[in-house]
């Protein structure tokens, strides 16, 4: 019994292990993304935030966006204070937070469906492209999202196992930061009360007791004070900046959820596709072996994750008698109330970082299922479940591989180049009293890696209107005119926002200024991104 349960430790802390090393591996590769350094505004700028309260004289950011509570910002507040922000600093605690939420997800699969599919989930997820990469590149952001709602989970299984109210309490509290930190987790949250209402109504009954109420609602609205401070604030304003319902791009959202499930939802825009005119030549024996892998395989873009969990589904009327008939149905319904949520409104449920809020539930789908099913058929079962188990985990592997070998070779994609690193150091030589940042994409990251001190501005609005009025006109010239203004905006061909080089080239033109150039910026594969700029009367203004 103690080797037996030797092997399982070995088993769990091989597969944590090789989650947080595959992090690592990952992490220098790409560039920060404009939204993954997005919590430093709250570090570092409180201007840039929906609310903030001022306590003893220090401003204390309590939302930075409507929708988007500053609990990360309050968690890099005191690393960044004694660490130098960087890709590592950024990057290394939600990698370990990963790592920690990946944990905590075996702790949850052991309790409700046992050993088997405990291993299987954890297996899957450690290896799963988007599921890794959203947590390495934490843009969404939702890393504490996984990490909330799996505690969150876990805690109130636990509550119901062994009746012990802090583990109600707990979860509850989790669930109300987790709403906090993005008030999209009103998605998961609806979902899992749906799920709980018509799944489990028995138990919900007899645990439905005013104390456990009041404990429950207490917990909750701690969690989420700071969400609720700010909606009494500005009445409901999340509500109404952000419930928006809309039936555009739906094909679209449903080949995002394809593509997610499949892991192939990141090539072209985390990755690029293409060598640029540099092609980078592997360094290490990591980076060698991943390259030749792909040399070897094939560029291998989709694995079949999305085939188990539709394989899960299938098997569900087979396993209804079992006990592994109300964990999938939780999930089922729970991914299926948030999903039409996404579905449903604007703006939502079109990229990555949304549909990866779905996980860990399709996991632990395929997990619980897999394993039932297996212990079913017998002596067989377990055989067949290693097989299929060594091609889930080896193609997941492989699409993780050819992700790694893609930023070795290609580099990030726009938004996450790596020529934002050379940008950042010339700035910080640039002996200017104000930097306009002329486009998306760079602003938090270079407020982030200038820990604060770079003069930046926001410069893309108004340039970013299709047509500009002349007050727009007159903000735009001001800053062309201001002694000492620097531009920071992208190459030609490489904008975010379309037309803002156009209509600033064409409204200094109008007022009789030349465009100088201080540096353009290029990636490590030779693809020119960035410029940097002045404005100088021309000489025939002079005369």
């Amino acid at each position: 019994m103690g080797f037996q349960i030797s092997i399982r430790s070995a088993t769990l802390f091989a597969t944590l292990c090789l989650f947080v090393l595959i992090g690592f591996a990952l992490l220098p590769q790409a560039g920060i993304e404009d939204d993954e350094a997005l919590n430093v505004s709250g570090v570092y700028a409180h201007g840039f935030i929906a609310h903030a309260v001022e306590i003893f004289g220090l401003r204390i950011p309590i939302m930075l966006m409507s929708y988007y509570g500053a609990l990360k910002s309050w968690i890099y507040a005191p690393i960044f204070e004694f660490w130098t922000p960087s890709p590592t600093s950024l990057r290394t605690p939600v990698i370990l937070a990963g790592g920690f939420t990946l944990w905590l997800f075996y702790r949850l699969l052991l309790r409700i469906a046992g050993y088997p599919a405990a291993t299987i989930g954890c297996l899957l997820l450690s290896v799963d492209p988007i599921f890794l990469l959203t947590t390495c590149f934490d843009w969404g952001p939702v890393v504490l999202q996984h990490l909330l709602t799996v505690s969150g989970v876990l805690c109130l299984v636990r509550f119901y196992q062994e009746s012990r109210r802090r583990f109600l309490a707990v979860g509850f509290f989790l669930f109300g930061l987790a709403l906090w930190d993005k008030a999209l987790f009103a998605w998961i949250l609806s979902g899992m009360a749906i799920s709980v209402l018509f799944i489990f109504p028995k138990e919900l009954r007899k645990l439905l007791s005013v104390r456990n109420v009041a404990v429950a609602m207490l917990a909750f609205c701690l969690g989420a004070g700071p969400l609720i401070f700010y909606n009494v604030c500005f009445p409901l304003n999340t509500f109404h900046s952000n419930a928006t319902y809309s039936t555009d791009h739906l094909p679209e959202k449903t080949r995002n959820l394809v593509s997610a499930l499949n892991g192939s939802a990141l090539f072209g825009y985390l990755a690029r596709t293409d060598p640029g005119e540099r092609p980078r030549n592997p360094r290490g024996t990591i980076e060698q072996v991943s390259v030749r892998t792909t040399e070897i395989v094939g560029h291998f873009r989709s694995g079949f994750f999305g085939y188990a969990l539709l394989a899960a589904l299938l098997l569900t009327p087979w396993l209804w008698s079992t006990r592994a008939r109300r964990p999938i149905l939780f999930s089922i319904v729970t991914m299926l109330v948030a999903w039409l949520q996404m579905f449903f409104t604007k703006g939502a449920g079109a990229s990555a970082h949304h549909v990866i809020l779905l996980w860990p539930f399709p996991t632990l789908v395929v997990a619980v299922a897999f394993a039932e099913a297996s212990s079913m058929l017998g002596r067989a079962g377990k055989p067949l479940l290693v097989v299929v188990l060594l091609i889930l985990v080896g193609t997941s592997a492989l699409v993780t591989n050819e992700y790694f070998a893609s930023l070795v070779r290609n580099g990030g994609g726009l938004v996450w180049t790596d020529a934002i690193y050379p940008l950042s150091d010339f700035l910080k030589r640039v002996n200017s009293k104000v930097i306009y940042v002329n486009d998306w994409g760079m602003f938090g990251t270079l407020l982030m890696l200038g820990e604060g001190n770079l003069p930046l501005r926001g410069g893309s609005d108004p340039l970013s209107k299709p047509h500009l009025d002349m007050v727009d006109k007159r903000v735009v010239l001001d800053r062309i005119s201001e002694r000492g203004a620097v531009f920071v905006g992208h190459s030609d061909g490489n904008e975010l926002f379309k037309g803002v080089n156009a209509n600033l080239r064409a409204l200094a033109a109008e007022a009789g200024y030349r465009r100088e150039i201080l540096a353009e910026l290029a990636d490590r594969n030779g693809r020119g991104i960035f410029e940097v700029f002045r404005y100088a009367p021309s000489a025939d203004c002079c005369k």
